[in-house]
C-alpha cells in the first residue's frame, strides 16, 4: 500500500498522506495547488522516498539483531 494518494481541490491536485490525511509536506513546502503531472509525480518520488526510509530501518534493524 502506497503512503501518498491524489486528491482533486478546485480542479488543482494536492498529494495527501493517507497516514494523516493532510497534504503531504516536502522541506516544509505544502504539495498542493498542483497540474495532474507534478501531482504524480510527487506522489512517485514521496512514495519512493516512504520505501526506501522503510527499507533502511529494517536493514539497520537487521543488522542489530546480527551483531
Amino acid at each position: 500500500m502506497c503512503r501518498y494518494n491524489l486528491r482533486m481541490e478546485d480542479g488543482l491536485w494536492t498529494v495527501v498522506d493517507a497516514t494523516t490525511q493532510q497534504p503531504a509536506e516536502l522541506n516544509g513546502v505544502q504539495m498542493a495547488r498542483m497540474t495532474w503531472r507534478e501531482a504524480c509525480d510527487m506522489v512517485d518520488i514521496l512514495n519512493n522516498l516512504d520505501r526506501i526510509s522503510f527499507l533502511s530501518k529494517r536493514i539497520q534493524a537487521s543488522a542489530r539483531t546480527m551483531a
